[in-house]
């Protein structure tokens, strides 16, 4: 095989996907891997080397071997696995009491309105006065202050709080948060009122957060501000706190977002400015070890100061193995790199195939490194400034046409004027990443960094005007686009038929084509048909709201409370997303409010809305309680057949005694706190 190392790749990503998701362990593991190990010796010892059958048994043992090994990597790196994890101590977790706990933040810290959000190591447990070690990551919140606002990745605090396991999202389609931490193994949450500080280690991550902050504040005193401030922080040291919801929405929309991740893009562009300074200097070929190595190092400290993000681990190793293949004088290729560079980082963790800018980064680069070229030389452009902007619109086509099903699959989207927004952007990004950096260099001159804050002000303006322009285009974005995991591998697999094809025109490929095509569109088209049929009734579980969907086909009646009707963000956290995958119109709004104490009849289903006014005797098939239950009369909840929706508002009730009444009277109470939206389907 051209690319050995591709092969190797592939089968532990297997081997890591089927641990992390399906928890494949066993001790048996270990026993199939000394046979599969064996086998492989003996094959190699007994057949012969041109035996047809001992080529074939040798690859498949291999690969047996490579994806067992993914198995082993996530078992010895998961917290999980060790007797003193957290989640093992049922007198401190499943009692769900308060215990004062030792711990250590591994992150920096991420300041939001009213808290502070930190992710910490466990480091012990106190349990009737003794000090007992665990391991585990949590995530913790505590009160914003002027204290926990000086809190970094390395220092020990001590609390007092009780743990609770993170719960999956409550409503149909909404974003999964608790997955999402559990693919970093943070499986649970605290709410602090009291912390005391015990001390600090000098970490890797430590080291970062403090340049880093130091590099923010010489952009704050050079005279950046707001928007153009939180922009150029993102950009150069990949900062994101501070952006606004107006500047996430129109880089995201415009297919520009990646501009704002530092990424491979930004330590490329590292790689070239010093790449460039060294042709300047005209340094001699004998000093090539040291050239290497003083990039390698550049390359490593910006990687350290951004935070050392997935795409950035995955940029700074593959140019430090070219940096020392050059070294030692070696041949390189780019596909063999990216490989490598991708075991490298899973072997230190695993867990970074679940990380979605680790996969949309390597991604990028496959096609980057396989179509820039073919898309590139379509077309011959004589004239330099048109090919070089024919150059950037072709990485652009090229990194879109790798990662689209994935981004698709993640964040329901398709930025369609991403060329225009690129053509502005990429040439602007390596512009403002140099100014960016000399702002900093030159912050020991007030005058110079001034100035330079000045001209990234004026850029960084135009582009979010400029961006802002675009995104306001009619149609510039595709939303409400979902497929599964399973249409994303199809959508892969016809780009990959799609590129073979071009390349060797077989007539077996043309009909594999045909094949997956048509098995796509069938696949949608018999989603649009079971939307089309769809008649259901859902409840969403909100806190301290009520929000209540009638669905009938594409349209459908939205019933919820005025705070929530008006709190459109809310509504695109919990709601929004299920709309988009049921592909419903715009709705017939209804204020909640007004139906207090009042029935309606949908699809041959009474719905009541019950608060201590009610004094109907008719049947219910359906009863929303309403939080004030003072004065309800309880003669209703004898009906055996009524099912009773507590919305999460009613546990804000002073009443909750009434809550335990309730559950007495009815076998049918649907608890939305605990059970999730409810659904009920025609």
């Amino acid at each position: 095989m051209k690319y050995p190392l591709f092969k190797i790749v592939f089968f532990l990503i297997i081997g890591i996907y089927l641990e992390i998701n399906y928890h494949f362990f066993q001790t048996e593991i270990y026993f199939l891997f000394s046979i599969a190990f064996l086998s492989l010796f003996v094959s190699e010892s007994v057949l012969s080397n041109t035996s047809y059958t001992k080529k074939f048994f040798t690859e498949f043992l291999i690969a047996l071997c490579i994806v067992l090994s993914g198995i082993f990597l996530v078992f010895f790196k998961s917290d999980s696995s060790s007797k003193i994890y957290i989640g093992n101590s049922k007198e401190i977790i499943i009692k769900n009491r308060i215990v004062k706990t030792d711990l250590e933040i591994n992150q920096p810290i991420f300041v939001s309105e009213k808290s502070i959000k930190i992710n910490c190591e466990v480091l012990y447990f106190y349990t009737n006065s003794i000090k007992e070690k665990y391991v585990g990551k949590v995530l913790l919140y505590l009160p914003k202050d002027s204290l926990s606002m000086k809190l970094l990745p390395g220092d020990k605090i001590s609390v007092k709080c009780s743990f609770n396991r993170l719960s999956n999202s409550k409503n149909p389609h909404q974003f999964n948060y608790s997955k999402y931490l559990q693919s970093k193994q943070i499986e649970y949450s605290g709410f602090v009122s009291n912390w005391t500080s015990i001390g600090h280690s000098w970490t890797l991550k430590r080291f970062s957060t403090i340049i880093r902050n130091r590099c923010l504040k010489s952009f704050s005193k050079s005279g950046l501000k707001s928007n153009e401030l939180a922009v150029a922080s993102a950009l150069t040291f990949g900062y994101k706190d501070e952006l606004s919801q107006f500047v996430k929405g129109v880089f995201s929309k415009t297919g520009a977002m990646h501009v704002l991740a530092v990424s491979g893009l930004h330590v490329g562009i590292v790689y070239l400015i010093i790449s460039t300074l060294f042709k300047l200097f005209k340094m001699s070929y004998k000093f090539k070890s040291i050239q290497q190595l003083i990039l390698i190092f550049f390359i490593w400290f910006y990687a350290v100061i951004t935070g050392l993000s997935p795409s950035v681990l995955r940029a700074a190793t593959m140019l430090t193995f070219i940096s020392v293949a050059a070294v030692f004088n070696k041949s390189t290729n780019i596909y063999n790199i990216l490989a490598s560079s991708a075991i490298f980082l899973l072997v230190i963790d695993p867990y970074l195939i679940s990380d979605v800018g680790f996969q949309l980064s390597f991604f990028a680069v496959c096609g980057i490194i396989y179509l820039y070229p073919i898309i590139f030389n379509m077309f011959f452009i004589n004239n330099y400034f048109i090919n070089k902007i024919w150059a950037i619109s072709s990485v652009s086509i090229a990194a879109q046409i790798a990662t689209f099903p994935i981004s698709i699959f993640y964040f329901h989207q398709f930025p369609n004027f991403f060329l225009l927004s690129n053509l502005l952007v990429i040439p602007l990004v390596f512009v403002l990443l140099i100014l960016g950096l000399c702002t900093i260099a030159f912050s020991f001159l007030p005058y110079v960094s001034t100035f330079l804050a000045e001209i990234l002000t004026f850029i960084i303006s135009f582009i979010v005007k400029t961006l802002s322009l675009i995104e306001s285009i009619p149609y510039s974005l595709s939303e409400g686009l979902f497929i599964s995991a399973f249409e994303t591998a199809l959508i892969y697999i016809l780009i990959l038929l799609v590129l073979y094809q071009l390349k060797f025109n077989f007539k077996l490929l043309t009909y594999l084509l045909l094949i997956i095509g048509i098995l796509i569109i069938v696949l949608d088209l018999s989603e649009d048909q079971q939307a089309l049929n769809k008649k259901s009734i859902i409840v969403y579980s909100i806190p301290n709201h009520t929000a209540i969907d009638l669905i009938d086909g594409k349209d459908h009646y939205f019933i919820a409370d005025n705070k929530l009707l008006v709190n459109q963000k809310l509504i695109n956290i919990y709601i929004k997303n299920n709309w988009d995958y049921n592909d419903l119109r715009p709705p017939k709004i209804f204020n909640y409010d007004s139906l207090v104490s009042k029935s309606i009849r949908w699809n041959n289903k009474s719905i009541a809305f019950v608060n201590e006014k009610w004094n109907s005797d008719s049947d219910m098939d359906f009863a929303i309680i309403d939080k004030d239950l003072t004065n309800i009369s309880y003669s209703i909840f004898n009906n055996p057949e009524t099912i009773f929706i507590l919305p999460d508002l009613i546990y804000n009730s002073k009443n909750k005694i009434n809550i335990y009444y309730l559950s007495e009277k009815s076998s049918l109470i649907y608890d939305l706190r605990k059970s999730g939206a409810y659904i009920y389907n025609f």
